[in-house]
This record gives C-alpha cells, sequence and structure tokens, in this order.
C-alpha cells in the first residue's frame, strides 16, 4: 500500500523545519553597558528597545532563541553605568539587557544589537551567546569608526570587559530564574 502523496508532501516539509529550540534549552540573562572614551554631550544613555517583532535573526544555522528584553528593575550594572558617567572620562551610548537561549559553540549565530534592546546614534553590530563545553560571549560592534570583534569564554555571574581604542563593552551573564 502507498502512503498518500499529502502524507509524504507533510513529512517533507516537517523535515525542512529548523530544529526547534526544547523546553529545557538554558535561558541566560544578559546585560551591557556599550561606551566610549572621552566626554561629550548628545550621547544616548538610555536604553531604547527598538520594536522587536517576532521570530529571530540569528546570523547563520545556530539555534539561539531570543527570549525578550530584561525589565529596567533587573540590570545589576546601573552602579557602573553611573560611574562610568561620573568619571567625565568615559560616555555610556547604551544600557540593556535580554534573555536568550544560546547558540551552537563556533556558529558566530547572534542576535543584532537593536533586535536585544541596544540603541544609540550610529551604534551597530551583533552580540554572541555560544554554548559548547563552556560559555562563551561575543561582540561584533561599531559605532564612529571604532569596533570591538572579540568573543571569548566566560563565567557566569562575572562581569566582563571587551575593548578597543575608543570602544568599551562591561557584560554580565547570569542564568535565568
Amino acid at each position: 500500500m502507498r502512503p498518500p502523496r499529502l502524507l509524504l508532501a507533510l513529512l517533507a516539509a516537517l523535515a525542512a523545519l529548523p530544529a526547534m529550540p526544547q523546553a529545557s534549552d538554558p535561558v541566560y540573562n544578559i546585560e551591557i553597558i556599550v561606551f566610549r572614551a572621552g566626554s561629550g554631550a548628545g550621547d544616548a544613555t538610555g536604553t531604547g528597545i527598538d520594536s522587536l517583532g517576532s521570530g529571530g535573526d540569528s546570523g547563520g544555522s545556530g539555534t539561539a532563541r531570543f527570549v525578550g528584553p530584561l525589565a529596567a528593575s533587573s540590570l545589576q550594572l546601573g552602579d557602573v553605568a553611573a560611574r562610568l558617567r561620573a568619571s567625565g572620562a568615559y560616555r555610556p551610548l547604551a544600557h540593556a539587557g535580554w534573555a536568550q537561549t544560546p547558540s551552537p559553540w563556533g556558529s558566530r549565530s547572534g542576535f543584532s544589537l537593536g533586535r536585544v534592546g541596544v540603541s544609540a546614534d550610529g551604534l551597530a553590530g551583533t552580540a554572541y551567546l555560544e554554548r559548547g563545553q563552556y560559555l562563551h560571549l561575543g561582540f561584533s560592534i561599531s559605532v564612529g569608526g571604532a569596533s570591538i570583534n572579540e568573543i571569548r569564554r566566560i563565567r557566569l555571574g562575572e562581569k566582563n570587559y571587551f575593548d578597543s581604542p575608543g570602544l568599551g563593552v562591561i557584560a554580565v551573564v547570569t542564568a535565568a530564574r
């Protein structure tokens, strides 16, 4: 007996769908402050949240899933942003947080800064959270001729500092509860 063509077509379509993250996939909260060296008025210091829409914009074949933005009340780097601002030597450009599942190690599949709520004039790029044997966080971002393109192993709950001449990121990753 031959299976109906509709059933075969349905099975072929299901096989072509990307793998969906499982409910057991770990979710991590990521919080970042993006800043520049020097002082000056007119830079964004808020947490502008772009329209998030639906579906991911991960850059590759990874399976990262964007869960959503973090509430301002749950951000833990506020004191760091205040110290940067008060120093006069640094200008915080953006401070935001979001929750996501990691993509597989080496996929370089991430989310655009706008997608995760990081918004400032001229700031563009991607944030990566990858998990293999270890957890890795990385950024490929630029603003005004300065850029950071780095990914490294991180530990949960520790502040991580990424920098290049004229541009810096302070980030912390925690397990979502």
